[in-house]
């Protein structure tokens, strides 16, 4: 795949601030960069005598870092939410219907389409229902909740899904339904796919722009690649058209559906070891949905709702024989596992699949948010990337226990334990399900408080890291994860030219501090990418 743009063949020296190095930050260093490549790292005055025709760029004090790796996004998701109803941070129902009501009386779109409303937010943290947007539109509505994993539909929207009060639950989701039987216009996880496919798909160039608004969005957040968690045949297409058109901003490592049909037709051709803009990376698998609707696999039955132990959205049967499938080709399982049960599931199917022959790549778990300390430490013994997001802990927090209950309780966001375990740690957002910014994230990380400062003293705060481990995870973990440790994420003698500098001693601030900070200035490949703030 070609690369955007070519990167100058010009020697540069980078000084002026503090570099970022495995150890942390240090004083006095300078990077040199030619042609997209670090060629060497220390102090100054010995890279001025071995490079004297360098031209110098000199940036005043602060962080030269790696640039950011955004280990778990879905960035046709995040291109997407800039152009639909903004139903994040709202904290009652009646707040919800009014921002929804704004947009149905001012667009003509034949759905409408919105995300980010969260239940658990309102002071009665009962889903809505139906009846709700009835009042407010006749057009068929889907709203996904913030998760993505919960979708709030209309009438119009039921009727034309043929959802009605004797339609089954599909497999790997549920209807709910009212007390008289009726659907309440909530569907969990695969009930979705009832509604979603009867929405008109994107076309070729809005899928193209959906992507490029995405990983723009990402870039100017300092990330300088990510992990696209789950894309089908089009979107498939249409990156590898903007691939070759040298259009990517920052480098895609992507994952497909677990479209058995899809996998086998792309598996078939060797994983591409040299790394570029863009490359099918592995297979995104889902065993169970998301707790704050319900829906994450637990060992027990909810403490909220002892009727429900959550959903497989896929049976572990044929997450492990596609996952084995998946590895044997050479590419990465990547496998969404947030209850007990589910990661417990996840690991059991992995353990069996990796003794037949352990892939190239470490096979990886995304969110691990709920899981007992016996299989925290089974992800560093078998060497199973833990694939997490800190923003998730210090949202939900609030709601966390009540769906646990206090036996389980600390199984929740056990970051410290999968380190102590020896297991790779790989920081992301689930963007559009979090904002993707990892100053946020970081901070999150640390304190396991949200901007408020709550809880008091943090979430179950023996998990919490240090600002160098954290920042390990959202650059060399990130990295290792992928399998380009020694190109990615961190600045070394041959390391891409992936580069973030930011104004602050990144390392000195206050976690208060720390979520102000926005990136300065951004290499992709040894070219200075233009920033909007």
């Amino acid at each position: 795949m070609p690369l955007p743009p070519p990167p100058p063949a010009l020697l540069q020296i980078i000084s002026g601030a503090d570099v970022w190095t495995a150890e942390g930050p240090r004083h006095g260093q300078a990077v040199v960069i030619q042609r997209g490549k670090i060629l060497a790292v220390g102090p100054l005055e010995a890279l001025e005598k071995t490079h004297p025709k360098a031209k110098h760029i000199e940036l005043p004090g602060g962080t030269l870092m790696p640039g950011f790796i955004e280990g778990h996004a879905h960035v046709g998701g995040l291109g997407a939410f800039g152009r639909q109803i903004d139903l994040t941070n709202l904290d009652s129902l009646q707040d919800t219907l009014g921002r929804i009501r704004e947009r149905a009386n001012t667009s003509k779109e034949p759905w409408l389409m919105g995300r980010g409303w969260d239940q658990n937010l309102w002071p009665t943290k009962a889903f809505p229902r139906a009846q709700d947007l009835d009042a407010i539109t006749s057009r068929p509505a889907f709203l996904e909740r913030v998760d993505g994993h919960a979708a709030w539909v209309n009438t119009a929207a039921l009727a034309l899904a043929g959802i009605g009060p004797d339609t089954p639950d599909p497999k790997g989701g549920r209807i709910l339904k009212d007390a008289y039987g009726r659907p309440s216009g909530i569907l969990l996880d695969a009930a979705m796919e009832l509604v979603v496919k009867h929405i008109p798909p994107p076309t070729d160039r809005e899928l193209e722009s959906r992507l490029k608004a995405g990983l723009d969005a990402l870039r100017a957040e300092g990330f300088t690649a990510v992990a696209d968690m789950g894309i089908g045949d089009p979107e498939l297409a249409a990156y590898r058209r903007l691939a070759a058109a040298g259009a990517l901003p920052i480098r895609v490592f992507a994952y497909l559906n677990h479209d058995h049909k899809l996998m086998i037709r792309e598996l078939k051709q060797p994983h591409a070891k040299k790394l570029s803009f863009f490359q099918v990376q592995g297979v995104k698998f889902y065993l169970d949905g998301a707790l704050g609707s319900r829906g994450a696999r637990l060992l027990a039955p909810y403490a909220d709702e002892p009727s429900t132990m959550g959903l497989w959205v896929t049976e572990p049967d044929k997450v492990a024989a596609d996952a084995a499938i998946t590895m044997r080709s050479g590419y990465q399982p990547a496998i969404h596992a947030i209850g007990d049960a589910a990661n417990r599931a996840a690991l059991d199917l992995l353990a069996k699949a990796m003794k037949r022959g352990k892939g190239a790549l470490p096979p990886r778990i995304e969110h691990a948010q709920v899981v007992t300390a016996a299989d925290a430490a089974r992800f560093g013994s078998l060497g199973v990337v833990a694939s997490v997001q800190p923003v998730h802990c210090t949202s939900d927090h609030a709601w966390t226990p009540a769906r646990l209950g206090p036996e389980r309780v600390n199984e929740a966001f056990p970051w410290r334990r999968f380190l102590d375990g020896g297991a790779v740690l790989a920081f992301g957002s689930d963007a559009p399900v979090e904002a993707p910014n990892p100053f946020i994230a970081l901070a999150a990380a640390e304190t396991r408080q949200d901007p408020q400062g709550r809880p008091q003293g943090g979430f179950l705060p023996d998990q919490r890291l240090s600002r160098p481990e954290a920042i390990r995870a959202y650059t060399a973990g990130n990295a290792k994860a992928l399998g380009h440790a020694k190109e990615l994420g961190i600045l070394q003698k041959g390391a891409v030219a992936d580069l973030l500098w930011v104004q602050v001693p990144i390392g000195d601030l206050s976690p208060e501090a720390l979520r102000k900070v926005r990136p300065g200035r951004l290499w992709v490949n040894g070219v200075e990418a233009a920033l909007a703030h």
